[in-house]
């Protein structure tokens, strides 16, 4: 190799930073050198005497020379500056100190709950070679006391010691630490008493000393990958745990950890040992409460705890649980000592505000004033009037700063507590019309999928789209598949729900919201969203009368009526649809009419009132007969087959459903057609056909699956176990049973646990 020429050295340093370049050209490890030198000194001695500013001894230098490769006549020379050196300092055969062993964990935390999947990771992952670990999750979410905790319990493999320090990359009060500033801290902890003057040689340094050291590194509270990286150890028995509240993407790790919020059971475990078993077993369900509003984050729960710790009176954990439900107040119940929710989130939001791109501090704010459960990102980008593919990239910045949560490829979310954070940065940042702006454009495109969605399901269904479908849309393709609709308004349906209700507070969208709950009542009622369909309707009725529209909110009744009667309500929902009834006659409006007659008929069905049940639906028929409304037809014909049934009049109920069904093939309405084909196939099996309705519960089935209409699946699959169980086939029958348990029960399950509100009286 090509030679150094130590002949101008005039120090012990310089001769000393001569020789690593040696090393450092060599591209040999110190375990190689050590081996080729014949072990004259181990490989971790000869890192640290490279790294002193003292001269090293003679043999040391000769032996390293010889390793790299040096020519004998450039060993020659190199030796005789070394005697010239160590003349001048008078003793060059100083011996090495003894190597220093550092342990600068900080204590292990004293309490720590529902992490130990987490601990089993991250001990297996540091009993491999070289291990690299990244903790990454939301500020206070608890990746410092995981990395403690797991530090303290591998400290036993490490003997060669353990570093620690705190990046402040997290801290809303310090400027990140400097990576050189770093490094010359670890040094100090290791005995060397160099001070290299650039990041980039400290690094080296600090590579060399720890070479082959066993050596645990706990990086806490990195801020950027390139903070992290010139401290991290290359040898093979070193251990590197590293927390951040950044995903840090463009750093290579052996393992990552998603640290995530604790589970309701771990949080209430939690918060008994803050502030005692007996209270929070005492207030359960307030307990439970605090858990849900602080989103399961270990911090929010420990200054909740020792809040409440301190104040003993019974029924505080109610208090606390009814402040935190209180957005004007939430964030500051967060806040104890020097722990604070909110300075934690001001830390992540100041780095997006300090970013080149100051677009995802916007949609960091103003994605948060609309309210929703979960948006996707082509929504997001309408509420902004941003093309999607810069709102993506937005949104990594936020996904990666774990200010929102991703739910689903495209979806994302806040935390309760962010999205508080949130609006209070968007009311002191963005002019009030703009954040107005915003919502109505979210509001307008989403209402208008919504009436696209439900065109798609119900084409032949005359329902009151025009103030919905005004603004071009792009969420819903618009000609999407019947089962590509279902879907959008499945996960759309509460947001649609909660963005109606804002805009109603605001006065704002009435006609808007007026038609939305009509509109997409009879998907609700299908899919069994009866929670829902009840409180679109109650929407509906309070946009109608703040409009002074009567036909309204009539047809607004109808819904909420529907609701009533599917909650069991039959009473009130009976006499909603009397009121409607009347309103529309008054009004003259006769589809309305034979509507109102249409569910009337049902609701005293389900009463057992059949007398009244079948005048009613026959009174439908023939208002929809002369209306010459076909689609309306074949429903009323369907309905007043399942009435026939139940007076026992089978025949009669059989030519009712096939008239019905000839109707829904001809117009092709395959929901429809499912529906009335698991009626006919009921009625088929009351009236002693069995085989007749296995076939056409069957074919209900295979319709609504591919659909992906989970409550007619439901109810196929139910009447198929009651067919099954009638012809003596008990597995099948319970194989039916039980799946159909789980498709019914799942729109409930879904649905948001909030009591119904009943209307004014009119």
């Amino acid at each position: 190799m090509q030679g150094l020429d130590p002949r101008g050295v005039t120090s012990a340093e310089e001769y000393v930073v001569l020789l690593r370049r040696v090393r450092d050209r060599s591209g040999l490890s110190y375990r190689t050198i050590a081996k080729r030198a014949g072990a004259v000194l181990p490989a971790s001695t000869l890192a640290t005497m490279l790294a002193r500013r003292t001269l090293p001894r003679r043999e040391l230098v000769s032996a390293v020379l010889a390793a790299c490769d040096v020519r004998p006549a450039a060993v020659a020379v190199w030796l005789e500056v070394w005697e010239r050196l160590a003349e001048r300092a008078g003793d060059a055969e100083e011996e090495p100190p003894p190597e220093t062993v550092p342990f600068q964990l900080p204590p292990p935390p004293p309490v720590v709950v529902g992490r130990a999947d987490e601990l089993d990771r991250l001990a297996a992952g540091l009993a491999e070679p070289q291990g690299v670990w990244l903790l990454t999750g939301a500020g206070g979410v608890g990746k410092s006391t995981l990395a403690l905790l797991a530090g303290h319990r591998a400290a036993a493999r490490y003997p060669g010691g353990c570093l620690y320090v705190d990046l402040r990359g997290a801290s809303a009060d310090w400027a990140p630490s400097e990576p050189h500033d770093v490094l010359l801290g670890f040094l100090r902890a290791l005995g060397v008493r160099t001070a290299p003057h650039t990041v980039e040689e400290a690094s080296a340094v600090f590579r060399s000393v720890t070479a082959d050291r066993a050596m645990l590194v706990v990086l806490d509270n990195a801020g950027s990958a390139a903070q992290v990286r010139p401290l991290l150890p290359s040898g093979p028995r070193t251990g590197t745990l590293i927390t951040s509240r950044w995903r840090l993407p463009d750093l290579d790790v052996t393992g990552r950890l998603p640290v995530e919020p604790l589970s309701t059971t771990a949080g209430s475990d939690l918060l008994a040992h803050l502030c005692g078993a007996d209270r929070v077993a005492a207030e359960a369900g307030a307990a439970g409460d605090i858990v849900r509003l602080c989103g399961g984050s270990p911090l929010a729960l420990r200054i909740v705890g020792s809040r409440a710790a301190a104040r003993m009176v019974p029924g505080t954990l109610g208090a606390v649980a009814g402040h935190l439900g209180d957005h004007a107040r939430h964030l500051d119940e967060l806040e104890v000592g020097d722990l604070s929710v909110r300075a934690g989130l001001r830390v992540g939001y100041r780095s997006l505000v300090e970013s080149a791109d100051g677009l995802a501090a916007t949609v960091f704010r103003v994605a948060a004033v609309p309210d929703w459960i979960d948006l996707s990102a082509a929504a997001c980008a309408a509420m902004l009037d941003t093309p999607v593919v810069t709102v993506d990239r937005a949104l990594e910045l936020l996904l990666d700063a774990h200010l929102v949560e991703s739910t689903t490829a495209g979806r994302f979310r806040y935390h309760d507590s962010v999205r508080i954070f949130a609006r209070e940065q968007a009311e002191a940042v963005d002019p009030a019309e703009t954040l107005a702006a915003a919502s109505e454009r979210l509001v307008a495109v989403m209402f208008s999928a919504a009436a696209s969605a439900t065109r798609s399901l119900f084409p032949h269904d005359p329902l009151p789209y025009g103030t919905l479908g005004a603004t071009a849309q792009s969420l819903i393709p618009p000609d999407a598949t019947t089962a590509q609709a279902w879907q959008w308004l499945e996960r759309e349906r509460v947001n649609l729900r909660l963005l109606a209700g804002q805009e109603l507070a605001a006065g704002r969208s009435l006609p808007a919201i007026r038609d939305l709950g009509v509109a997409i009542a009879k998907y609700l009622d299908y899919a069994g969203h009866f929670v829902d369909q009840a409180r679109f309707g109650q929407l509906a009725i309070a946009a109608a009368e703040a409009l002074g529209d009567r036909l309204a909110v009539a047809q607004a009744l109808n819904t909420l009526a529907i609701g009533m009667l599917r909650h069991e309500r039959r009473r009130e929902g009976i006499a909603m649809l009397e009121q409607a009834l009347a309103v529309r006659r008054e009004l003259g409006d006769r589809a309305g009419e034979a509507a109102s007659l249409n569910n009337l008929g049902n609701a005293h069905r389900d009463e057992g009132d059949l007398d009244t049940a079948l005048r009613c639906l026959q009174e439908s028929l023939a208002l929809r007969r002369e209306l010459s409304d076909r689609y309306k037809t074949g429903s009323a014909l369907d309905n007043i087959g399942i009435v026939l049934r139940l007076m026992g009049r089978f025949a009669e109920a059989l030519d009712h459903h096939h008239a019905g069904l000839a109707i829904t093939r001809e117009l092709d309405d395959r929901i429809r057609e499912a529906l009335v084909l698991t009626n006919l196939a009921e009625t088929e099996h009351v009236a002693g056909q069995p085989h007749d309705a296995l076939g056409h519960a069957e074919r209900a089935l295979a319709l609504s699956r591919d659909l992906r209409h989970d409550r007619g699946s439901g109810l196929a699959l139910r009447l198929m176990g009651d067919v099954y169980a009638s012809l003596g086939q008990t597995a099948r029958a319970r194989a039916c049973h039980d799946e159909a348990a789980e498709l019914l029960l799942q729109p409930a399950a879904r649905t948001a646990p909030e009591s119904v509100i009943r209307p004014a009286r009119r």
